[in-house]
């Protein structure tokens, strides 16, 4: 063996280890010939192996616009910004860093689709939808039993967030990251994180596109609404499509990337506006990334028709503007002068604060060194787990307002650090300086028009109230106003979700549709469908009178009594009155009387409300007006009627009071005749009685409401074009009308008319009704109003409620009067007609 180590045996070895070697690099050749030469094409086309897949091009949606031409839903072109998954790089926490920054510094918003609240307590924003929640925790890969708090810290971690960074920074991070997380498995469509940034913005992404790998810049059509508030609850707005609302659209006609229409028109004529989808055909490569994009021109979108409304936009605007003043003027009435159901600026506080427009999440979530800051740390310093429950900080803070150490100062200041509130009127300089206090401060916001602390805000009464005015030749719907509001604008585009739960949360409910949904007892209102029935059925004639004799005490006890009669002390009469005179100074003993002999000539103690009810159906108080949108009606399938009548008692009974005695569902007529001056069961929205009032002023031609005056295609020609709808037509004698026309006139200008201080001094001549309906005890009257105008070529008829009104300011009619007069001078001034520009 020590021969073969010795030096004559290396070169032996040294061959050894060569022919190894050779043997290695041969097989090595060998292995590239065959990858490269024999079976190299077989590998390229494997790793050039790409898929077709076909990406509809969304059409543009169609515009909406009000009977004059004025645009209120358009699509703007804006920059949009995306992230292309196919194209984002390795190190992508640094690009959506340096983006946030960039955006902050720019103060652009980015698209936070994160439903989890930005500050503490963590919150998901879900709206109470547990089903959307467990989908979300799916699809991120969370724990279903993780609280907000929890599923937070967990993106953290899965995406490596620095959380040394700002808070917000983080949160605007994991945002991002999650919107990618999300659409894992389709790298190939684009996800908008940016809507409608500026010039400068956009061109800083595109110039420094390295910088921001798979960040891109398009120009896209973004929803808007000029009008706003003015107009939300007719348009509605458009949104993402859910699950529920793919499936039962049906298969193939959307995919889960859609917008369609959520309310209001933009829902109801979905199918007219949406037009239709185009193709574009992507191919993909093995990793999902785009290759290639090439579409067909045949295959491009179809924009979506338009739709032009019978809607008087500026009239609206009026409308809404007009029922902000009046409730101001009411509510400073009741803070000021009022001896009723008056209140003072600590029970406004103490609503602003339960209520949540003192906003105490921002309040636990702020910095110190403002006045926040201080509200924070006293609410710390006597409730410590106020950092995790903003029930006990709200209370700790009610709490400290009440017993002193928080001020009203302290109050409105924290109001306008939230951005609720501004010092454009000096009054914020006024209260830093110590020369006011937040009482003080909170009146002048109140009582000025346009202030920015509002009716909505305070959510004392009267905070809400509708509007509507229709055509009473044709139907049309003119304004149909709901106070208070939101902005669509916040719904679209990207959805601002803590906004959206913040309506659902306000007490004033400023998502309702208060003309078509919100139903009230119309009071006086009512009693000329009942003029109208005593006429007709020949229980009284236009000259007969009946002696008003306070308390009526035919129907039975309790005692029904006039409004001129008070509850105590002296008896109270109109004297003899008839139908003219009992319209003119609403003399509810007239009104019973009439009823009550309905029923008592025909020895039926039904037959009074079976008459009563036939006109109340003829005049449509029980059925739906006809707008496009979602009335009241569309949910009350399962209701016997509408109207006060037996079977609507006997239903209402039992649904809400099941215990109780059989002889109590028995309609008595005691009933019948308060509904007669509709009180009772009667329930009706401030839309149907606008019906009802058109009605009676166009002679009796009761047309269907409607909201689509015409659809107009993408070539500018007409697809649709509304023609009036006649539901019925009654037959009112001229001289009946005549007497009840005169009734309502002297109302305004009568010597004992009830709303002749009012209209003293107005140049209009009108036919109205007033009328209060109690609902609570506790809470001042509904209050009423309702008139057609003007009174000798009536036009429009106009119907106004404000829920729990009733006061010394007159808040109904005189919102009436400013729609009234809005109209008059509108079309006194011969305002042009632009139907026919929208057309070609």
């Amino acid at each position: 063996m020590s021969d073969f180590f010795s030096g004559n045996n290396k070169n032996i070895r040294l061959w050894i280890v060569l022919f190894f070697v050779a043997i290695l690099f041969s097989t090595l050749i060998y292995k590239l010939y065959v990858l490269q030469i024999k079976q190299g094409e077989h590998y390229i086309n494997e790793v050039k192996l790409t898929t077709l897949r076909d990406i509809p091009l969304k059409p543009q949606r169609g515009n909406i616009y009000d009977r004059y031409g004025r645009e209120l839903a358009v699509n703007e072109a804006a920059y949009t910004v995306n992230l292309d998954p196919s194209a984002t790089a390795e190190n992508i926490n640094s690009v959506l860093l340096n983006l946030v920054e960039l955006f902050d510094k720019n103060n652009e918003k980015l698209l936070t689709e994160l439903p989890i609240t930005t500050g503490l307590p963590r919150a998901f924003l879900f709206d109470g939808n547990e089903d959307a929640q467990k989908r979300w925790k799916e699809d991120m890969g969370l724990d279903a039993s993780l609280d907000a708090e929890q599923c937070y810290n967990e993106l953290i971690k899965l995406f490596e967030i620095n959380t040394l960074l700002p808070n917000e920074t983080v949160y605007k991070l994991v945002s991002l990251r999650s919107s990618l997380y999300e659409k894992r498995f389709s790298k190939y469509i684009k996800i908008p994180i940016a809507y409608n940034i500026s010039q400068n913005t956009a061109s800083v992404l595109l110039e420094k596109s390295t910088e921001f790998s798979g960040v891109t810049v398009e120009t896209e059509q973004l929803r808007k609404y000029p009008y706003g508030k003015y107009l939300s609850h007719i348009l509605g707005y458009t949104g993402n499509i859910n699950q529920d609302e793919l499936e039962s659209y049906g298969e193939g006609v959307y995919d889960a990337s859609d917008l369609i229409g959520k309310d209001g028109i933009e829902q109801a004529f979905e199918q007219d506006l949406r037009g239709k989808k185009g193709i574009e055909h992507v191919e993909i490569d093995v990793m999902g990334k785009r290759v290639n994009t090439f579409s067909n021109p045949e295959e491009a979108p179809v924009n979506g028709n338009d739709i032009q409304l019978t809607i008087d936009a500026e009239l609206q605007k009026t409308a809404y503007d007009a029922i902000e003043s009046a409730l101001r003027k009411e509510q400073i009435s009741r803070l000021t002068t009022a001896k009723n159901f008056n209140y003072t600026t600590q029970d406004i506080f103490e609503n602003m604060i339960k209520s949540d427009n003192i906003r105490i999440r921002n309040i636990m979530n702020s910095k110190e060194g403002t006045v926040q800051g201080e509200l924070k740390a006293y609410i710390m310093s006597i409730e410590p787990e106020a950092m995790n429950d903003l029930e006990k900080a709200r209370t700790a803070l009610k709490y400290g307002y009440i017993e002193g150490p928080i001020s009203s100062s302290q109050l409105i200041l924290a109001l306008y650090e939230q951005g609720r509130i501004f010092d454009d009127d000096n009054v914020i300089t006024r209260v830093k300086n110590g020369d006011i206090d937040g009482n003080t401060a909170l009146i002048l916001k109140l009582e000025r028009d346009g202030g920015d602390i509002t009716p909505q805000m305070t959510g004392m009464d009267p905070c809400s109230a509708s509007v509507v005015v229709e055509d009473i030749h044709t139907g049309d719907v003119l304004a149909a106003a709901a106070y208070p509001s939101y902005d669509n604008n916040e719904l679209v585009n990207d959805f601002n979700n803590e906004y959206y739960i913040s309506l659902q949360n306000d007490p004033t409910t400023p998502m309702v549709n208060r003309p078509f949904t919100e139903p009230k007892a119309p009071g006086s209102i009512f009693k000329m469908i009942t003029a109208v029935a005593g006429l007709k059925e020949g229980v009284i004639t236009t000259n007969s009178t009946i002696h008003d004799n306070g308390i009526f005490k035919d129907a039975g006890q309790p005692y029904a009594r006039c409004w001129i009669s008070p509850e105590q002390g002296v008896q109270g009469t109109h004297g003899d009155v008839d139908v003219a005179k009992a319209l003119e100074v609403s003399c509810n003993y007239f009104f019973y009387s009439v009823s009550y002999m309905m029923g008592e000539h025909s020895g039926n103690s039904t037959h009074g409300i079976d008459t009563l009810n036939k006109y109340m159906r003829a005049f449509g108080l029980d059925s739906k007006t006809g707008v496009e949108i979602y009335e009241l009606y569309n949910s009350m399938n399962d209701y016997p009627n509408h109207i006060s009548s037996p079977d609507y008692k006997d239903y209402v009974m039992h649904l809400y009071y099941p215990d109780a005695q059989s002889w109590e569902y028995n309609w008595t007529a005691g009933d019948t005749i308060r509904t007669a001056i509709g009180q009772s069961y009667n329930n009706y929205t401030c839309a149907t009685v606008t019906k009802y009032i058109s009605t009676l002023a166009n002679g009796g031609t009761r047309y269907s409401m409607h909201l689509m005056n015409r659809v107009i295609s993408p070539d500018k020609s007409t697809v649709k074009q509304y023609t009036p709808i006649v539901e019925e037509t009654i037959d009112i004698p001229r001289e009946y009308l005549d007497t009840i026309y005169d009734g309502m006139y002297r109302v305004t200008t009568g010597e004992n008319g009830t709303l002749k201080k009012v209209f003293n001094g107005y140049p209009i001549k009108i036919g109205a009704k007033s009328g209060t309906a109690e609902e609570s005890s506790e809470r001042s009257e509904h209050t009423t109003f309702a008139a057609f105008a003007p009174f000798d070529d009536p036009r429009i008829a106009i119907t106004v409620y404000v829920p729990f009104g009733s006061g010394d300011s007159y808040p109904a009619p005189n919102i009436a009067k400013s729609v009234i007069s809005k109209y008059i001078n509108m079309t006194s001034s011969k305002q042009e007609n632009n139907y026919n520009t929208l057309l070609k």
